[in-house]
């Protein structure tokens, strides 16, 4: 009798797991590997690199199918899109974003990444006009202040072995975004360099360690984990940081009784207002944002700008290390603008440097930061060739948008020129999705633009870069990062 009950209980089971993974009329096609109740689960266990292989995987298969594929973590549905019509319906239709994002929820919830869709409208109202080219603007003198630290730091590798750029980039980034952003006393700037940046480091790290490992998804099984004591720790390491910054600026700003607002319009050069102050006007003027939502908004945007920045400046050296030529009419560009080698570089400069933000976009076109775009489907959406159904989630293929047919028959290759004559780029506007597809894409678009821009300008007038782009091996850590062959040698100009 036991062995017949035990025999029905594994038809019963066969039958659960045919039924599961039947196709319904509608679906996508099925990413090819998934076992029975676990998915695809099995596929993303291993080290970075096999978890960046299979991101990249799952893209390519819907892009070479349609566009579009379906693919399972435990019961949990998910769909890659890589066609940019259907990419937009749903980065239009659905603002939410998916399970995996309320891993950080509990660090930056209300966070222009993590927010729920009625917040993220409201905050990112309120948020666009510290992001305008008019306020990016006054920000130019205090990046190129930072840029040539940057460039100082690096003349200690000049003539030397290749070595890995990543952490100068980090530091040159970190505090470009914390300056501008906080405007911190130099000893607060020394611990947000060090304490803070090895806290977010570790922070993404471990959620990264969280996706991969999928039991942990359950937060009845995540609380219990070594990896949830462990985010406590650097939860309130990070919060005990930037706080007192806050509390201390907002006593500043009662105690100047208003004296410290001013019109970005008529800013004197140097002067700038740091988005915490614009965001403690706001609180105090239309009880806005909560001091919690202003921590949230600061910490969000350091950890959103600095790694992916940082990323994609490095992939940028690499290619440009690579392709001399390319490398030499950058330099000649610089000397156009520049005859000066020490000058800054004014906002009026920036705009000359045509060909080198052509580079700057065709290397992100290659090599995203950020490879894909997560949303929640909270209802059905009709696409043209599926459904999608509500409750299930979508990862917006951006690697593969970004190699896309539609770019031409050289949508593998790198070349920049195809930036200097807007004819010959597609005409779909969400084909160029390094910074985000539809409504919900990056705010700080145009603010990493100016500060990879400038960095680059002061590194390529100074010095000489080799490097190969073709040797990187890749890995995904939250962000597209280069795990080896990324190293890159320096020679002086001069």
């Amino acid at each position: 009798m036991s062995l017949l009950m035990l025999l029905v209980g594994l038809l019963c089971l066969v039958i659960a797991a045919w039924l599961w993974m039947k196709p319904n009329p509608r679906s996508p096609p099925i990413l090819p590997g998934a076992l029975p109740f676990i998915g695809h689960s099995h596929k993303i266990v291993g080290d970075r690199k096999h978890l960046w292989d299979f991101i990249r995987g799952f893209q390519l298969f819907a892009l070479n199918n349609g566009g579009i594929c379906e693919f399972w973590f435990g019961p949990h549905s998910f769909y890659a899109i890589a066609d940019p019509e259907d990419g937009l319906t749903v980065s239009n239709t659905c603002l939410s974003k998916p399970y995996v994002y309320d891993f950080a929820k509990e660090y930056i919830n209300n966070g222009l990444i993590t927010a729920e869709a009625s917040i993220w409208k409201t905050h990112r109202k309120l948020l666009n006009p510290a992001f305008n080219q008019q306020v990016l603007n006054t920000y130019v003198n205090e990046i190129n202040v930072q840029a040539r630290t940057l460039v100082s730091r690096l003349a200690a590798k000049v003539g030397k072995e290749p070595f890995d750029v990543r952490n100068y980039l980090v530091t040159y980034t970190l505090s470009t975004v914390t300056r501008t952003s906080l405007r911190l006393t130099t000893e607060d700037q020394v611990v947000i360099d060090t304490d803070y940046a090895e806290a977010i480091d570790d922070l993404l790290a471990l959620y990264c360690d969280r996706i991969q490992k999928v039991w942990l998804h359950l937060s009845c099984t995540f609380k219990w984990s070594a990896l949830k004591r462990r985010e406590n720790q650097l939860m309130d390491k990070l919060k005990n940081i930037i706080r007192p910054i806050i509390l201390k600026r907002k006593s500043e700003l009662k105690a100047d009784n208003g004296s410290n607002i001013y019109d970005d319009s008529t800013a004197t050069p140097g002067k700038f207002k740091p988005v915490l102050d614009k965001m403690l006007q706001l609180a105090e003027e239309q009880d806005a944002f909560t001091d919690d939502d202003i921590r949230e908004h600061l910490d969000t945007l350091v950890a959103a700008s600095y790694d992916t920045t940082t990323s994609a400046m490095m992939f940028i050296m690499l290619v440009i290390g690579k392709y001399q030529n390319v490398q030499e009419r950058i330099f000649n560009e610089l000397k156009e603008v520049h005859e000066h080698e020490d000058a800054d570089f004014t906002k009026e400069d920036l705009q000359k440097l045509v060909y080198l933000e052509a580079v700057i976009k065709e290397s992100m076109r290659l090599y995203p930061a950020v490879p894909f775009i997560g949303r929640k489907i909270d209802k059905d959406v009709d696409l043209k060739s599926c459904t999608l159904r509500a409750g299930s989630s979508c990862a917006i293929a951006v690697y593969a948008l970004l190699r896309h047919p539609l770019w031409g028959a050289d949508a593998e290759q790198f070349r920049p020129e195809r930036w200097l004559d807007p004819a010959s780029l597609p005409g779909h506007q969400s084909l160029y999705a390094a910074f985000g597809v539809g409504k919900r894409n990056c705010i700080g678009k145009l603010f990493s633009m100016m500060v990879m821009k400038l960095a680059l300008a002061h590194i390529f007038r100074r010095y000489r870069v080799t490097g190969d782009i073709s040797n990187v091996v890749c890995e995904f850590d939250i962000v597209l990062k280069p795990l080896k062959g990324h190293h890159i040698s320096l020679t002086s100009r001069t």
